[in-house]
């Protein structure tokens, strides 16, 4: 009789087995997803009583602050983003909307928060016990993807790729000698931007620590689709999620004075907003691709931003046949899909873990987009669309107008590879010419 220590990899895989086959199912549907109710949310925005400003070359944060009575809080001379407190009794609307006719403030808002999808509906990484590099390179999603044969072409060499989220564990084996450099909007004291736990439930939502290792995970899926792109790491997510515009907005800043031609953004507010847009608009301006989660509410409403900027692109989930997946956000803002469930990556800790979330989609995009600008040195963000657009699987299960709030398809990497070694040169350029892809 086999002794119970010889027994627990069987059980470990047949438990796992049936974990995927269950989060599989939740995205069988034969029709887009339904709404979901989210989870509480905790306490108040804590941001919201402060107001931030994008201020012109040159003007001093404590003039602006001094004219107005109110305080500097945070200054990020790189950027030139400055968060303000108001004067008592004023409110940050208030202040806000005096800042915006000040002819030395570019932009001005109340602050407010960002956080991953999967922090507002409670989606938590889960350990099989059948983490490895192996497996990672091995899954289904990777596989449905074509990767072994697209790093055929091309592994993304030379190419940049910001990933703004929770930070990484910089020992991992898929992230370690790939980092070309990390800062950290939180807390700029850390020479590093290391994923980072304190075991405190500091959103008041009732999870500890819910995003931890999100940062890790997205940048694995980063490298796992161009393994030979190089990390811009910014932390501007703590490990409840938690984010501000002033992060988000310098973190991309600075992303495009450290070379990024790839900026991934796992992140959203159901806020707009003129910092982040600002630096968006830099961004594709700079010929910088930019890819953001879609959202996981499950319905075409609410629309998160900055996935719905018309400077970025948002993602949507499926699974690996090219179902959507039932939590998946969509509608017009959407431009493309990739999978999104039980997607395994990497953990701090140098482990492996599974996740489900258009956080998890947005990184296998940014990562393809890094292939193809690696061999296209002069594409920006709409040439790259428009390849991605061209070689995307139709969707299964929709019906045609279903199918046009999931964006121009699914994913599909090795094809958007191919076309450069089959169709040759010349005819690769001209098969998706810049401005063709559907205007969203």
């Amino acid at each position: 009789m086999p002794q119970p220590s010889s027994r627990l990899p069987i059980i470990r895989l047949l438990l796992a087995t049936l974990v995927v086959f269950a989060l599989a199912a939740s995205s069988c549907s034969k029709q887009l997803p339904t709404a979901v109710t989210p989870p509480p949310t905790g306490g108040p925005d804590e941001f919201a009583t402060q107001v931030v400003v994008l201020l012109a070359p040159g003007v001093s944060p404590d003039s602006v602050a001094i004219a107005y009575g109110a305080t500097v809080h945070e200054f990020d001379s790189e950027s030139g983003l400055a968060a303000l407190l108001p004067a008592s009794g004023q409110t940050a609307i208030e202040l806000a909307a005096l800042l915006a006719l000040d002819p030395r403030v570019v932009t001005s808002e109340q602050n407010g928060a960002l956080v991953p999808a999967e922090t507002r509906q409670k989606s938590f990484a889960f350990d099989d016990g059948l983490g490895s590099l192996q497996t990672t390179v091995e899954q289904p999603a990777a596989d449905s993807l074509g990767l072994a044969v697209a790093h055929g072409v091309s592994t993304g060499a030379g190419v940049k790729v910001a990933v703004l989220d929770t930070g990484i564990d910089p020992t991992h084996p898929m992230i370690a000698g790939r980092i070309a450099a990390s800062a950290d909007f939180l807390n700029p004291a850390n020479t590093t931007a290391t994923d980072l736990s304190d075991g405190v439930d500091n959103d008041g939502n009732g999870a500890i620590d819910e995003a931890y290792g999100h940062g890790t995970h997205v940048a694995g899926i980063v490298m796992l689709t161009a393994p030979d792109a190089q990390l811009l790491v910014a932390r501007v997510l703590d490990a409840d999620g938690r984010g501000d515009v002033l992060a988000v907005a310098a973190g991309i800043r600075w992303a495009l004075r450290n070379g990024a031609r790839v900026i991934n953004l796992s992140l959203g507010t159901l806020k707009g907003s003129d910092a982040i847009q600002d630096a968006l608009e830099e961004a594709e301006n700079a010929n910088v691709v930019v890819v953001a989660s879609a959202g996981n509410w499950g319905s075409d409403t609410p629309e998160e931003y900055p996935a719905r900027s018309s400077h970025a692109l948002a993602v949507a989930a499926t699974d690996v046949t090219g179902q959507p997946a039932s939590f998946t956000s969509y509608g017009g803002f959407v431009a493309l899909a990739a999978p999104g469930i039980a997607v395994r990556s990497a953990y701090p800790g140098s482990a492996y873990r599974l996740w489900s979330g258009t956080s998890m989609s947005a990184p296998f995009v940014a990562g393809t987009a890094a292939l193809l600008v690696s061999l296209h040195p002069g594409w920006g963000s709409e040439e790259v669309m428009d390849r991605l657009a061209l070689t995307a699987r139709p969707l299964r299960g929709l019906s045609v107008p279903q199918r046009e709030k999931m964006g121009d398809g699914m994913l599909d990497t090795r094809a958007a590879l191919l076309v450069d070694q089959v169709a040759g040169p010349a005819l690769a350029r001209s098969a998706a010419p810049p401005g063709t892809r559907r205007s969203r």
